[in-house]
């Protein structure tokens, strides 16, 4: 190959920094329950209010436009790009404690080896988390109800589903919610690296004690030996520097 053609062929080919997020911005089969208009992913302030305690009542009397969260963190050799998807309720037919809550925010993760090659696409379902190395396509599936996220390679959409394309949502960076980690938006905390953060939304409805509450992205419980937060704030458990993030930074 004209090695003159393969240089512009790199630069045509890999994502500029600011534009990391919507690159890599995934494809969604978002399944589809007893109750589709709570399938749907939006905005924490949907309602306009930024309270979480009123947001399964006000879930009906609002528009609730389709929104994904994003960060991008930086490594020497590395980007991971997490998305976090919002609902109001997280659901169930028919609903108990605990199984249902106000709020709920799910996520997935797109690790790329410099400058662009995707090594790996994760999503996180109910505590654990499910990963397939360099996918093709940067695809998920969603679940109905209870929302946890599979990339589609492992799990095919439920019978009722709607797809979203990048094009289809707003991409909005988590800084907006980061920003307010120590306002009434959240309670209960945790340690990590020596750091306090917030750990949960607060929520009233199918709430007792806060008890399965949805947590922000910062404070997403993972398997595989990772500490709460960690998968989050340190991917590689300490194997390389970081040298950005969008929320710490």
């Amino acid at each position: 190959m004209n090695v003159k053609f393969y240089l512009l062929f790199m630069i045509l080919s890999t994502p500029l920094l600011a534009d990391v997020e919507r690159f890599y911005a995934p494809t969604v089969y978002q399944g589809l329950g007893s109750d589709p208009s709570a399938d749907e992913f939006t905005s924490v302030n949907f309602d306009g209010d930024w309270n979480p305690k009123n947001n399964w009542d006000n879930m009906m009397k609002f528009k609730r436009p389709p929104v994904v969260y994003y960060d991008v963190m930086e490594s020497e050799n590395h980007y991971f790009i997490t998305y976090g998807f919002f609902f109001p309720r997280d659901y169930a037919s028919p609903c108990f404690w605990i199984h249902c809550h106000e709020n709920d925010f799910e996520g997935m993760r797109v690790t790329v080896k410099k400058p662009s090659e995707v090594l790996k696409l994760e999503g996180l379902a109910h505590g654990h988390r499910y990963e397939v190395l360099y996918p093709q396509k940067i695809e998920v599936t969603i679940e109905k109800e209870g929302h946890g996220i599979h990339p589609r390679l492992l799990r095919v959409p439920d019978k009722k589903y709607k797809t979203y394309q990048a094009t289809d949502y707003e991409l909005r960076s988590l800084k907006e919610l980061w920003d307010k980690r120590d306002s009434d938006l959240f309670t209960d905390s945790f340690i990590y690296n020596g750091n306090s953060y917030s750990q949960k939304f607060g929520c009233h409805s199918w709430c007792l004690f806060n008890i399965g509450g949805a947590r922000p992205p910062w404070s997403w419980k993972v398997g595989d030996g990772f500490a709460e937060g960690q998968w989050f704030f340190d991917p590689l458990k300490g194997s390389e520097k970081y040298l950005r993030s969008l929320l710490i930074n």
